[in-house]
């Protein structure tokens, strides 16, 4: 797996930072940094990073300030590793990829619930997970590589932990505040307010984020064909009563709209859509959320801290398509309608206790969460003549309406153990997690007339996710750490019971009663070493999975029917393995003021069975920043840099696909505060005007798709904001 030399530029830039580094090391002061960054995503508990043997990302509010951002894609814009999964110019994110596993294999919780799963069929239809609201987001917590072991089935491939703003973000204590910002990035307009009461014990905060905007102009063509408008409103409600005697209780409610209209002509008249001479979008998308915490405890008594939350989030996607074939041999407009709803229950309980045994110190973590899923999806069609204006319900060969899955429920109960034993520079993390699963399928008239041929299958899966770690301190400055970590994703609805027939295409999908649920075993290996003014860390991993299911394998023809069948599988293994590095380095002497960050990741999947690269894990990319703050901290100047090198290792067993070349791009942002309560933000980014592409956002496509150069990022852009809180 050694590097290729289209790498040379990410690892140009690790060398640039290496060198000064590396000669600051030697002129730092002895001095060792008191402040250590706290997170709560790698235990369920609040602790150290240099007391977590894994490699977690923090995004805070200050930093989403700083870079203006304001969609999910701006959250991970500096992030190596974290990518956000792209389906074209019309649905755009849909979900999140963490060193290269991504869909509903990472879980993305928001104040600790659960989002709901993505759910993709065909062309026309895609429920995606992106409910995430950037300006509404206080924290952001990436704990990368598998984390079944505390979070379960969905978290086989990493976890994103998202906290809302508490009205003590907003208002000090016995006093009101509020938080304004409006925002211009390009074609996107956005408006995030926040007001919040403070007083005793009681906290309220009431928060509007109101979105607007259209397509993102691509670099590589000079006239947008494809035009996107939408509109985004989510608002969030949260009382907070925090009692010296009976801990902290938390209420808190999400509601979010969108709607998005689409016009797509870039590929009309060419490939399937050569007799196709309109293509409309009308999506609309829903998520409400509700929940209540109490975060109790007696360092005093026998329990240090614990949490108790129950939560419901209810996920709707409606998405209506206009095709016109007006260039077929017989003219018709074709109006295709689905709908995908999922609704999650649950109940969390976590517990944590430190005690002394002998000679060495424990933190006991325990917990227990039972989960309730409800899905259910169906797609409606009608065909009608544009001469003749006969109309039918039966697009090439489906009879509508129909269900791709039987409604169904999932219940899901886990209960884990982790216990960190310290024996001074050495502590040991040893946890284990057990998982119930259970797939039902409902009586479903519509799914068994669709799909006669369709058994739906029940899944009852059982398992154990084992953790074993290694943290050793060397000193105050350096932490390495060492873990081993498994986890299992049970088989999803989708997959066990697909139903799928399209006979003018002569294809079917069935279900599979023999799907197994995936496995991994993980491997990590990192150091942190922490200065005064500088701060390093790395990683390598290496991460194996069993049983990797695939959608939709072609396993054959049905002999009665003589129908190409298709089906979920489960591979035989896969392998993903690769490298991050990170730093920050504070100038000193005249250029304290200055401070140089930056990342890197490279990665390697392979798919075991046929010796191919897996399509979901990206290139190798780099970050360099450099940036600059006056004493006051009222000015900021900062210059981002991000490169990556050509997507070459590609799995092109069955088409030639498109490589997205290698890029670096700089990004420039600047901020001036006007007195206490108002500051200006302004930035340009793509400030050479570069073309390139987003890997995830083309994969899949040949090379000579003519979708290709309406899919590159934005050209230069400049967006500005304004900021006031009082």
């Amino acid at each position: 797996m050694a590097p290729g030399p289209e790498f040379r530029v990410a690892r140009v830039l690790l060398i640039v930072c290496a060198v000064p580094v590396a000669g600051q090391v030697l002129a730092a002061d002895s001095q060792v940094a008191t402040q250590d960054e706290i997170v709560v995503v790698a235990n369920k508990q609040a602790r150290s990073v240099r007391d977590v043997a894994a490699n977690v990302t923090v995004i805070d509010r200050a930093t989403l300030d700083a870079q203006l951002a304001v969609s999910t894609a701006d959250l991970f814009r500096y992030t190596p590793g974290v990518d956000v999964e792209d389906d074209g110019t019309r649905f755009g994110g849909e979900g999140i990829n963490i060193r290269g596993i991504g869909g509903n294999r990472v879980a993305i919780l928001v104040d600790g619930v659960p989002l709901a799963d993505q759910f993709k069929v065909g062309t026309f239809s895609n429920a995606t997970r992106d409910f995430l609201n950037a300006g509404l987001t206080q924290r952001a917590e990436i704990l990368h590589g598998p984390a079944s072991a505390l979070y379960g089935s969905s978290a086989i491939g990493g976890v994103l932990a998202v906290a809302t703003p508490d009205p003590a973000d907003i208002a000090a204590d016995n006093s009101a505040g509020a938080d304004l910002q409006l925002m211009h990035q390009g074609a996107d307009n956005s408006v995030h307010g926040v007001v919040a009461l403070n007083r005793n014990d009681h906290g309220l905060l009431l928060a509007l984020s109101h979105r607007d905007g259209n397509e993102e102009p691509s670099a590589a063509v000079p006239d947008v064909l494809d035009t996107r408008d939408f509109q985004r409103r989510t608002i969030l409600a949260k009382y907070v009563f925090d009692s010296a005697r009976s801990g902290t209780w938390r209420l808190n409610a999400i509601t979010q709209d969108a709607a998005v209209d689409s016009d797509l002509r870039s590929f009309l008249g060419t490939g399937r859509y050569r007799s196709t001479t309109a293509l409309r979008g009308d999506d609309h998308y829903r998520m409400r959320l509700v929940s209540a915490a109490w975060e109790f405890g007696d360092s005093a008594g026998w329990l240090d801290d614990g949490v108790l939350r129950t939560y419901m989030q209810a996920a709707r996607t409606r998405q209506r398509t206009l095709d016109e074939r007006g260039n077929a041999g017989r003219p018709v407009s074709i109006d295709r309608y689905f709908e995908f709803e999922q609704t999650i229950r649950g109940i969390e309980l976590n517990l944590h206790r430190a005690l002394t045994v002998g000679r060495s110190e424990h933190r006991v973590g325990a917990g227990m969460e039972f989960r309730l899923r409800y899905s259910e999806e169906f797609r409606d069609g009608r065909e009608t003549g544009l001469m003749d204006g006969v109309s039918s319900n039966v697009i090439l060969g489906e009879v509508f309406p129909l269900r791709d899955f039987p409604r169904s429920e999932t219940q899901e109960f886990g209960a884990f153990i982790e216990d960190s034993i310290d024996f001074g520079k050495v502590t040991v993390i040893a946890g284990v997690r057990i998982d119930h699963y259970e797939l039902g399928p409902q009586d479903d008239p519509m799914y068994a007339q669709s799909y006669p041929f369709a058994e739906p299958v029940s899944v009852t899966e059982s398992d154990l996710s084992p953790k074993l770690a290694l943290t050793y301190h060397h000193g105050e400055r350096t932490d390495l750490y060492l873990q081993y970590t498994e986890g299992f994703r049970a088989p999803p609805y989708e997959d066990a019971n697909i139903g799928l027939e399209v006979p003018f295409f002569n294809y079917r999908a069935v279900p599979n009663p023999d799907l197994k649920s995936e496995h991994s075993q993980g491997f990590e290996l990192g150091f942190r070493w922490t200065g005064e003014r500088l701060r390093l860390h790395g990683a390598a991993f290496r991460t194996k999975y069993t049983d990797f299911i695939e959608s939709r394998v072609r396993i054959g023809t049905d002999l009665e029917s003589g129908r190409v069948l298709f089906q979920a599988r489960n591979l035989a293994s896969a392998v993903i393995e690769g490298v991050e590095a990170g730093w920050q380095w504070q100038l000193t002497g005249a250029l304290r003021d200055v401070v140089i960050d930056g990342s890197v990741y490279r990665a390697r999947g392979e798919n075991r069975d046929n010796h191919q690269p897996l399509e979901s894990v990206g290139p190798a990319t780099a970050v360099l920043g450099i940036g600059w703050q006056s004493a006051d901290g009222t000015r900021m100047v900062r210059l981002q840099g991000v490169a990556a090198e050509s997507w070459d290792q590609r799995d092109e067993t069955t088409a030639v696909v498109f490589k997205p070349p290698g890029y670096a791009v700089v990004d420039l942002y600047l901020s001036q505060a006007l007195g206490q309560h108002l500051t200006l933000r302004a930035s340009v980014k793509n400030l050479g005007n570069k073309t390139w592409w987003n890997w995830s956002g083309v994969r899949g496509l040949g090379e000579d798709d003519v979708l290709v150069p309406h899919l590159a990022q934005p050209g230069r852009t400049v967006s500005f904001g304004i900021h006031m809180n009082w």
